[in-house]
Order: C-alpha cells, then structure tokens, then sequence
C-alpha cells in the first residue's frame, strides 16, 4: 500500500465515524442553512482575479510524508502570524494520519483569520465538502485521481460558494477534467508515487491551464518562488519551508521576503 491509498483508506475509517455522529443529511441541511447567510463567496476566485501580482498562499501543517514532523507550532501560534504578514490567501491541512492535522485546526484558523481559507485535504466523499462549507471554508481542494467524481464535487461546491481546486500532476490529468472548466487548477510539483519534486512541472503544464494556476509543493527559497511566479503561477502554495520559521520573528520574516518577491 502507498502512501495515498494509506491516506485514503485512514480517511474512509475517520468518515465513518463522523457520519454516525452526523448523518450526512443533517449536515447537508446545515452547511445550507449557513451558507444562505453568508456574503463573501468564492473569496480565492475574487482574490485571484485582479491580476496584479502572484499571489501567496501560506499553509498550517505540522508533517508531511515526504519531511515527517515539520513544526511543534500549534494553529493558534501560526495563523495569527499569517494573518498579521502580507499572506493572500490560507491553506489548513485537515489530514490526520500522515499531515497530523484535523478539523480542529480548521475551525481554529477560522476563528483567527479573516482571509480566505482553503481545507486541503484528500475529499473522498461530498461529506467532506459540507464540512468545509459549515466550517466556512472559501475553497476545497480535489485532487485528480483520488476524488471519485471531479465534476459532481465541482458542482457540489459551486453551489455552496465554495471555489475548488482541482489539484492535477500531469498532461493527462488537465485533459481528464478540462471539459468541466475548472476556474482555478492547482499544478503539484511533488510526484504523489515518489514524493519527489520537480519545479519544471508547472513550466511544463501552464499553457495548458484554461484559467487560474496555482503552482503547490517544492517552495524552498525566495529564488523557487521567483521562478514560479516567472512561469506565469498566478498563486503559489508554501508550507514547509515557512514552518521552518521557529517563532513569528523567522516566520514573518520570511513571509515578507516571500511577498516581495512575488509583488516586484
């Protein structure tokens, strides 16, 4: 078994849980309900559409496959750091087994940041779409190949304002889910099979992205962000290398250098 399919299968036995506790209908009704009320919808779209810069996504994790344990740091010391630095958008990771975080730090960040929040995670189920929409997420993450159904969970969320990002690894993945024209595509430069990575994957994919190109994974100096933004990446996601950061000092810090070089 690889990693994913591990994920995967740790994923399905946590859904379980969750829908004894809240049947899937119950939870249909009130992520509805809540969204009803809520004004600012699909919130990276709008923050990605004016265009004037590449724009910095910041993610709260606090492991990885690839790095193991990455940072001690707890979502309650981090987010307000991103909120207080020049960080566009938010990414939380709500993976339990191999990124060691949860909705609670979800719903944590939520409560500290008012910038748009996207909950990265490995959505095998529209249940966890729902979840999301209660816990006021602005965007989910569906990665090609491991979502069942990359157009119906498009549509699950359009419905509920929530933007998607339809994560794709290569050529083959892009075409796969074009036709349904997916508003933002989120280029992974690590390969999920070997957990290798490659920059040159989003230079090799961009001119085949129809609209927003989120370039994920390998950030690790201000130089790699540079480059990214030179392959037109109209947003770039980093986590490990600002968790390295071991106070807000580093972190800010580095945050700051990370933002310049994407607005010059």
């Amino acid at each position: 078994m690889n990693v994913i399919d591990d994920i995967v299968e740790n994923k399905k036995n946590i859904l379980q849980k969750s829908k004894e506790k809240k049947d899937l209908n119950i939870l249909k009704q009130e992520a509805e309900d809540f969204i009803s009320t809520r004004k600012n919808k699909f919130r990276f779209r709008e923050k990605l559409k004016d265009g004037q810069s590449t724009k910095l996504i910041a993610e709260y994790k606090t492991a990885s496959p690839s790095q193991g344990d990455i940072s001690t740091l707890k979502a309650e010391d981090v987010i307000p750091i991103y909120e207080k630095y020049p960080v566009d958008m938010i990414s939380v990771l709500t993976e339990e087994s191999r990124f060691k975080s949860n909705m609670d730090n979800f719903r944590i960040a939520e409560s500290l940041t008012d910038k748009p929040l996207l909950r990265k995670d490995f959505v095998i189920d529209e249940y966890m779409i729902y979840e999301a929409a209660l816990n006021n997420a602005s965007c989910v993450l569906l990665i090609n190949g491991v979502c069942p159904d990359i157009e119906e969970y498009m549509n699950i969320s359009e419905d509920l304002g929530l933007d998607t990002i339809v994560e794709c690894h290569s050529l083959d993945d892009i075409e796969s889910v074009v036709d349904y024209n997916p508003k933002i595509i989120g280029i992974n430069n690590r390969n999920l099979s070997t957990l290798t990575i490659d920059l040159e994957t989003t230079n090799e994919l961009k001119d085949y992205v129809p609209n927003y190109l989120i370039s994920e994974s390998g950030v690790k100096s201000i130089e790699d962000a540079q480059l990214l933004k030179s392959y037109g990446a109209d947003a770039i996601l980093v986590g490990t290398s600002i968790l390295k950061g071991k106070n807000e000092k580093d972190i800010g810090k580095y945050i700051t250098q990370l933002n310049n070089s994407l607005k010059k």
